[in-house]
């Protein structure tokens, strides 16, 4: 198993994205290393707070995103998604077209739904909600982010 390790600069890119746009359904881009079996989301790109589907403005946007990765030496590993109602925190099927657009570029590609109810001082959960792709849909995956070795998600 990969094990799957968020930068806190990854983590706070796409969080403030999110906080600029409460009102709004925000999308954005991992990207990601690869090395020794870990996948390393270390850098994020903040897409759009307007449209959610799949249009050719998202293509650019993701060539243009994919030229910056490379020229970093980076690829683009993950999807981020924030919905303007909070209490959302599925993968919508809008949001899963978009995530599998990026899984046919590439066979790495974690889609994560941001909880904004976990964005308090109070929380001991992490704001992001990952999402595998396979088998034409996306799968949640429950306790990513827990504790210890098991963890897949850190």
């Amino acid at each position: 198993m990969t094990e799957h390790i968020v930068s806190s600069q990854a983590y706070a890119k796409a969080v403030l994205h999110c906080a600029k746009y409460p009102w709004a359904t925000v999308h954005g881009l991992f990207l990601t290393e690869h090395q020794d079996g870990k996948t390393r989301y270390v850098d994020a790109i903040p897409l759009a707070h307007t449209w959610p589907q799949l249009t050719p403005m998202f293509d650019v946007a993701v060539q243009q995103a994919s030229i910056y990765a490379q020229s970093k030496q980076l690829s683009i590993g993950g999807y981020y998604v924030a919905y303007e109602d909070p209490a959302d925190v599925q993968l919508s099927a809008s949001s899963a077209l978009l995530a599998t657009a990026l899984l046919a570029a590439g066979d790495r590609v974690v889609a994560f739904v941001i909880d904004a109810q976990q964005l308090t001082p109070e929380s001991t959960r992490p704001g992001l909600i990952p999402f595998i792709g396979g088998d034409s849909q996306w799968k949640e995956q429950p306790g990513a982010f827990g504790e210890g070795k098991g963890s897949a998600f850190r």
